[in-house]
């Protein structure tokens, strides 16, 4: 049984090792019921949580679950019908399920589209669209950058989030874990290798969101799915109002980040370096 934060905690260990199965029940409902479930099982004897795991195992409706996930990603990998952007944080979170019912290539070439907007500093877009949907002259609107890589599109970053070279990273280490293409790692996208940009990501956030005082990740304080802030209309840059805080999200997804990071490298001062950030 492991220990979390010195916290005894089956039912953290249940969630780990079926991961794949409860993100299928999408982001808002899988995490509310985590943060409920986790708080129960924390609390609750281990006859309890044996006797929760086999209802989950044996709920048929988990089979109804998979098949309207397959269905509804099927028809594309942008974030349903009110949106026209693929997005680095749902396919994250979707990527297994969508290799399910899409070829390796296209699954690679979205990956691709994300590297091919990496910033001067490493950073990663929140999403892109098709440069015809973009609306490139609003000022008011998203602020496009767009890249010779893929002129067929047009990518935005929201800088009030800190979590979208996370979510990247921790989606190619699902593809690659899922589909054996290790290789795909030295595959060279817009100059860089594929392990090597993800490497920049991941120091895009030390050199620039990292808070030595504290020794953790900052990004403004947020509402809504955590991408907008309260204090402009828009709500998706920081600017000189923004409150800055400190957020049990981004901080555990920037560590997850590098544990898959570590798995997808041999280099040896590399692994050394992030597996010291990593420990802290």
């Amino acid at each position: 049984m492991p220990e979390y934060a010195g916290i005894s905690c089956p039912g953290m260990d249940y969630y780990i090792e079926n991961f794949e199965e409860m993100k299928l029940l999408g982001r808002f409902a899988a995490g509310f019921s985590l943060v409920s479930f986790i708080l129960t099982s924390c609390t609750s004897g281990s006859t309890d949580m044996k006797n929760l795991k086999e209802q989950i195992k044996g709920d048929k409706s988990m089979s109804l679950v998979y098949d309207m996930a397959h269905r509804i990603i099927s028809s594309g990998l942008n974030a349903g019908d009110g949106y026209g952007e693929v997005w680095i944080r749902d396919f994250n979170t979707f990527i297994t399920a969508a290799m399910d019912v899409m070829p390796a290539d296209q699954i690679k070439k979205s990956l691709n589209t994300f590297f091919m907007f990496q910033g001067r500093t490493g950073d990663i877009v929140d999403g892109y669209i098709g440069i015809d949907k973009a609306d490139l002259d609003n000022p008011s609107g998203y602020k496009y950058r767009l890249s010779e890589y893929a002129p067929d599109y047009a990518a935005h970053k929201n800088t009030v989030e800190t979590d979208q070279e996370a979510s990247l990273v921790q989606a190619v280490y699902q593809y690659v874990e899922k589909s054996g293409d290790y290789a795909y790692l030295d595959e060279t996208v817009a100059g860089k290798t594929v392990r090597e940009r993800l490497e920049w990501a991941l120091r895009y956030l030390l050199n620039e969101k990292y808070s030595a005082e504290y020794g953790l990740l900052i990004g403004a304080t947020t509402a809504d799915w955590g991408d907008v802030q309260p204090e402009h209309e828009w709500g998706v840059e920081i600017d000189e109002n923004t409150h800055y805080s400190i957020d049990i999200y981004d901080n555990a997804m920037f560590v997850l980040a590098i544990d898959d990071f570590l798995a997808m490298t041999d280099d040896k001062a590399s692994r050394e370096h992030w597996q010291q950030v990593c420990d802290g």
